[in-house]
């Protein structure tokens, strides 16, 4: 089901209204929204959750979109995990870094095809992980990539060293990816 999610941005959901929510911050939603939505289905249908897929193009829809979640959540809105792609990802990790100040609250943010140079797209800046006085835990996943595999370590790390609790998965364990062979 795709709506409008506020002027001129549209959201697709997938799943059951009642599941939990996972808010899926995808760039191929723009080049490919038939893969990214099969992918939405798959996940939906797996981990039986609801998953909300916003066509986004900057940190500003990024925020919408986590707004529209938790106003459509019937579960408590405080109770969102985000998974990012990309930069997109750096925005999930900031997400979770800000939550406090932007009155929201996550259950988990994940980063998927992060690396040394990108920056986040709602602030602008570098992502630094800073003390954690929340629960929320942090995925990055692991990359193929010697540099990107390399910055996911130091990042999962640096997040652990400021108190967070936060994990690095394997690439081989994450399977949400949207290419030919899926």
């Amino acid at each position: 089901m795709v709506t409008q999610q506020s002027p001129g941005i549209q959201v697709a959901v997938h799943g059951h209204p009642n599941a939990d929510t996972l808010l899926l911050w995808h760039p191929a939603v723009r080049t490919d929204p038939d893969a990214v939505a099969a992918l939405a289905s798959r996940i939906a249908t797996r981990a039986k959750v609801r998953v909300v897929v916003p066509t986004w193009t900057d940190g500003g829809d990024l925020l919408r979109s986590v707004r529209y979640a938790r106003e459509s959540s019937v579960h408590p809105p405080d109770g969102l995990s985000v998974v990012g792609y990309g930069d997109a990802g750096i925005a999930a990790l900031s997400l979770a870094l800000n939550q406090r100040r932007l009155g929201i609250g996550l259950v988990r943010a994940t980063c998927v095809d992060g690396g040394p140079d990108l920056t986040d797209p709602i602030s602008g800046q570098p992502l630094v992980a800073t003390a954690s006085p929340v629960e929320t835990e942090i995925d990055v996943i692991d990359s193929l990539d010697a540099a990107a595999s390399t910055w996911a370590t130091d990042t999962v790390a640096a997040w652990q060293g400021a108190g967070w609790a936060a994990s690095l998965v394997p690439a081989a364990q994450f399977t949400w990816r949207v290419n030919p062979s899926q």
